[in-house]
């Protein structure tokens, strides 16, 4: 198959109709038909039945599409690296950081930041852990910040600070509790707020309790630190969450206590593999560590 039968395949699974792959890669229906004529002329078979005026792919189609899908994703990725490439280097610093360490260490480190690089263009996109990782690897970022390491071949990494766990709760009552720990066990016995385990800090604590032999209750699951840190500070309920995040914290009704066995947790640095970083990034990680480290 040539790229065009590939794409006209790919777009008629997508869209279930001519019109809508002709839409999706703006050309006409016919090239589409024509297109697909083609494909099946050259492989032998066929890749579509008309049924009630709807194409159903054939055992053939799809078996043939998850590999499509495949090819579809890697064209993707050489198209984003491929604009990447071309910007201008040293116009702005793009910034990609996980949400939870948006909202209070990335602003205070835009302040020092800014004392060094007054006019400097700043783009900020918040993504996932894994989504930075891959962002970094395309060139899409100039510096990605994270919770954990990535050993991806295309990025490397730098420790910026070490944090730990810690237990937020809603303060019930002033001056009861005062415990600045609490056991993991005990915080386990009432549903908590949970981290996706598809977060790397998730998937740490759901391999921590299962170590422990313990099972969590949990009552709500959300994305992100942040918005556990807040459900817990409305009264929903206990969150485990990094002691990055509580420090944004400004509410005198959470309490916060380090979790044991306490568990480390690492901030790090991405940037791309191979190139040597321009002054501005590397004094932006450098202003971060002195954020976060404090």
């Amino acid at each position: 198959m040539r790229l065009k039968h590939i794409e006209a395949f790919n777009a008629v699974m997508l869209t279930g109709s001519v019109s809508g792959a002709a839409r999706l890669l703006h050309v006409t229906q016919p090239a589409i038909t024509q297109t697909l004529k083609n494909a099946e002329m050259q492989l032998g078979y066929v890749l579509f039945t008309r049924q009630h005026n709807h194409l159903v792919p054939t055992r053939e189609a799809q078996r043939l599409y998850p590999e499509v899908q495949n090819l579809m994703s890697n064209l993707e990725s050489v198209r984003r690296l491929s604009v990447a490439l071309g910007r201008e280097e040293g116009s702005q610093l793009r910034v990609l950081v996980v949400p939870s360490l948006a909202v209070r260490a990335l602003p205070d480190t835009l302040q020092l930041f800014r004392k060094r690089y007054p006019a400097m263009p700043v783009s900020i996109r918040t993504l996932h852990s894994n989504e930075i990782a891959r962002a970094i690897a395309l060139q899409e970022g100039d510096v990605g910040i994270v919770y954990g390491g990535f050993s991806h071949p295309a990025a490397q990494e730098e420790l910026l600070a070490t944090g730990r766990l810690v237990c937020v709760s809603r303060v019930q009552h002033a001056g009861t509790d005062k415990r600045t720990t609490v056991a993991l066990e005990e915080v386990l016995r009432t549903p908590i707020i949970r981290i996706d385990d598809r977060d790397p800090l998730g998937a740490m604590l759901n391999d921590q309790w299962s170590r422990l032999g313990l099972q969590p209750r949990p009552e709500i699951t959300v994305q992100t630190h942040h918005i556990a840190m807040i459900m817990a500070e409305q009264g929903f309920g206990p969150a485990i969450i990094d002691s990055f995040t509580a420090q944004a914290s400004l509410s005198d009704t959470l309490h916060v206590r380090t979790l044991l066995p306490e568990v480390p947790v690492e901030v790090r640095a991405l940037i791309p593999q191979g190139i040597r970083s321009p002054k501005p990034v590397a004094d932006f990680i450098k202003a971060f560590r002195k954020v976060a480290s404090h």
